[in-house]
């Protein structure tokens, strides 16, 4: 019983300190470089840490989110606290801006997301839907453009 409790307070010390899911933790994100088939074609795209593909928007801009709210649960925006080191086939430019979801990663000017229905790496269910304001979600690679201003 007494473990129980002491189990109880820990998880809502962990809660309330913000350290229980990827969004709230505002740790350090990880961007890595893996293969997966997108659209019949295999090529080189961009995961997180834990080998979960990335997406952005079309229709976000380089400085503010449509994705928020109930989008941004069903498409978790990478978050972090710094600008995580750039994978070796990435010469594009890593940054954080500062949108409505927090700290936001985004390559070349595109907000970077995951989508809550690819559970396992290689996974690409994402691409090609429709996201809000008329956008479409696209799997993020390497040598994804820069976004025009």
């Amino acid at each position: 019983m007494v473990i129980r409790r002491w189990a109880l307070i820990l998880v809502a010390a962990l809660v309330v300190a913000g350290v229980v899911g990827q969004q709230a933790t505002g740790a350090n994100a990880t961007l890595n470089v893996a293969s997966a088939v997108v659209g019949g074609k295999s090529q080189q795209i961009f995961v997180d840490a834990k080998g979960l593909s990335l997406y952005y928007l079309s229709s976000d801009t380089a400085t503010s989110s449509v994705c928020t709210g109930g989008c941004a649960e069903a498409w978790p925006p990478l978050l972090s606290t710094s600008i995580p080191k750039a994978p070796a086939p990435a010469t594009g430019k890593l940054a954080t801006i500062k949108t409505a979801n927090g700290s936001q990663v985004s390559y070349n000017g595109h907000l970077l997301y995951r989508f809550g229905d690819d559970s396992k790496a290689g996974d690409v269910e994402g691409e090609g839907l429709h996201g809000p304001q008329n956008g479409v979600w696209h799997v993020a690679t390497p040598d994804l453009k820069p976004l025009a201003r």
